[in-house]
């Protein structure tokens, strides 16, 4: 597909061999050309078409293409690093509340106590006031089995032990254990830390581990070498077409430029000089480049990823309140 671009009736393997040959003694065609080639300023047309550059070309593209590359990179990577701090702030909020949550819980543990439909009023450790239907009531769960003790009611004062420690059980352990476990609420489950990456590595391996993007990563470590071979294949052909004519002048000024030609085409692309498309093979710097997919498509499409699990995560947030 690619190789279909020459015109030429000269087989590409005998243009090597005539390049090769006629190159190591151009110093004598130079001195007794056979045949007289067309004027210099015409074949310099056809070549500078054909995709010869000079280093000020070459230089100058590839500053240009930097420049594109470091103002993509530098949106690419604040896009990333806002979704890394969304995701991370969500992760915080819920350690923050799991230590929260703990800390009540024992606060209310020693001095304090809770409510619930199914044990009433259950007081903590020491004097403390706990709101309920009733109203505000103040209790010790110590007072509570000292009394029962007193009454010779063992049974009763093991109950307000054991009613004490499970809600301290559940009021501590619970809000520790959240960030690791997921929730369901009201028809809806909140996801847990674990979870929420599970989700964000699912969503990068759909993103990543497919055939189009090994493919684009393919194309981006291969292109700039076969860019290179296709764009010296091209100068080749076209110092053998100046020997060919004659023009050992030409041939060897075409041959002093392959440098800065191969230069560019690994840099900045080659362009089918045939093709008529004026779009570039992908070099180190350009459109597609492997620099370009490390620093600005994989860092956006990370930044997807972590968005579109934290999406997931706020949605489920949402349903369960």
């Amino acid at each position: 597909m690619w190789l279909a671009h020459s015109p030429d009736s000269i087989n590409r393997a005998d243009r090597f061999l005539v390049a090769g040959v006629a190159l190591l003694g151009a110093s004598l065609v130079a001195v007794n050309p056979t045949t007289a080639g067309p004027p210099n300023v015409e074949r310099r047309a056809v070549k500078l078409t054909a995709g010869e550059q000079d280093w000020t070309q070459v230089l100058t593209t590839a500053q240009d293409n930097l420049t594109n590359l470091e103002s993509e990179a530098a949106t690419a990577n604040s896009g990333l690093s806002s979704a890394l701090s969304t995701e991370l702030s969500g992760f915080e909020t819920q350690i923050s509340t799991a230590f929260t949550g703990v800390e009540s819980g024992l606060q209310n543990s020693i001095s304090g106590g809770w409510y619930g439909s199914d044990d009433g009023y259950v007081f903590g450790l020491f004097p403390g006031s706990v709101t309920g239907p009733d109203g505000v009531e103040t209790g010790s769960t110590l007072q509570e089995i000292s009394t029962a003790l007193d009454q010779g009611n063992a049974l009763s004062a093991f109950s307000y032990f054991d009613t004490w420690s499970l809600e301290t059980v559940d009021h501590t352990l619970k809000p520790l254990l959240s960030p690791l476990l997921d929730e369901t609420s009201k028809g809806a489950t909140t996801l847990s830390i674990p979870a929420e990456l599970s989700q964000t590595f699912t969503n990068v391996l759909e993103d990543f581990g497919n055939y189009n993007e090994l493919k684009a990563l393919g194309d981006a470590l291969l292109a700039p070498e076969l860019s290179a071979a296709f764009g010296l294949s091209n100068d080749l052909d076209g110092i053998a077409t100046d020997l060919s004519s004659g023009d050992s002048t030409l041939a060897l000024s075409d041959f002093s430029n392959l440098s800065s030609d191969l230069t560019g085409d690994l840099l900045n692309g080659w362009t089918d000089p045939y093709a008529g498309t004026g779009e570039a093979f992908t070099g180190l710097l350009n459109t597609g480049s492997l620099l370009e997919e490390l620093l600005v498509t994989w860092p956006d499409q990370l930044a997807t990823a972590l968005s579109e699990s934290t999406a997931a995560s706020a949605s489920s947030l949402l349903s369960s309140l």
